[in-house]
């Protein structure tokens, strides 16, 4: 129902963990079906965070494995690609709330333009049977513009460096992210910066909605021993009660709302539960 995009302008803000880290908090904070999408190479992007027996990872030059991108490709050349069976080539991360889709493994040159094609029908399809697709447009295989371009929502991570912050508000920010269709996310929050929130809204004059991810130690161990997705679970379902202010746990929390606020999906639910 809703494309989502995490992106950044620069480089090492955090776009790869954001997008992981918001597919497990609105899995496990809310009753909704939601697809992680890798549209690069396999074992790239948030597959980097993940055990390998989860996403596949072949040391083969060619091969015809039944899943991830490459079986998307071939089900959308042959006309076959839909709801009913888009599922059956993904990984879940989540039983019947987070599947994954892997990237490519096979090394077959196609042109940009059939990949966007390849990317458009998968959206489609997958909107039918997926509240929610998650894009990270800082991987290669598709171009970020074109996964900016596709998105209903634009999650933007950026850093407390204030001379990237002057860069992107000033320059670098597109007319068509406006503070209803975007987010932005502070990666590696450190709240005893000078560069708050509240600082930072006054200085560029920004009224939409603005969220932090603070830097952990646990989940950066816990990314480089591919064992995020514990980590993840973990945290996402503490006891409210015991969700300390600022945690990593409040964060995720924080996150999933502002996001599922944003793409209209916490209004699709409660109307859902109400049976209307």
């Amino acid at each position: 129902m809703s494309t989502i995009s995490f992106w950044s302008p620069f480089a090492g803000t955090g776009s790869t963990s954001c997008v992981l880290i918001a597919a497990y908090a609105m899995a496990l904070h809310y009753r909704t079906r939601v697809l992680l999408v890798n549209t690069g190479p396999v074992g790239s992007s948030a597959e980097a965070a993940l055990p390998l027996n989860e996403v596949g990872v072949t040391g083969s030059e060619f091969t015809f494995e039944e899943g991830g991108w490459d079986a998307i490709e071939r089900l959308h050349i042959s006309g076959s690609l839909n709801k009913h069976n888009l599922r059956d080539y993904t990984k879940p991360l989540l039983k019947d709330r987070l599947d994954l889709l892997t990237g490519r493994i096979n090394r077959m040159e196609r042109s940009p333009q059939e990949h966007v094609e390849t990317l458009k029908r998968l959206l489609d399809v997958a909107n039918e049977y997926y509240d929610l697709v998650l894009l990270d447009a800082d991987r290669a295989g598709v171009s970020a513009q074109i996964l900016l371009d596709q998105a209903d929502y634009i999650v933007v991570n950026l850093n407390q460096n204030m001379r990237d912050l002057e860069k992107f508000f000033e320059e670098i920010k597109p007319e068509r992210m406006s503070n209803q269709n975007m987010h932005v996310v502070l990666n590696k929050y450190d709240p005893h910066s000078r560069s708050t929130i509240t600082n930072i809204r006054r200085r560029f004059q920004y009224k939409g909605a603005i969220s932090v991810l603070p830097y952990t130690t646990e989940f950066l161990d816990a990314f480089n021993r591919r064992d995020a997705a514990a980590y993840l679970q973990l945290e996402g379902l503490r006891d409210h009660k015991d969700i300390r202010k600022g945690s990593f746990a409040a964060s995720m929390a924080e996150l999933a709302r502002f996001i599922m606020d944003g793409a209209g999906m916490r209004t699709v639910l409660k109307r859902l539960e109400r049976g209307a």
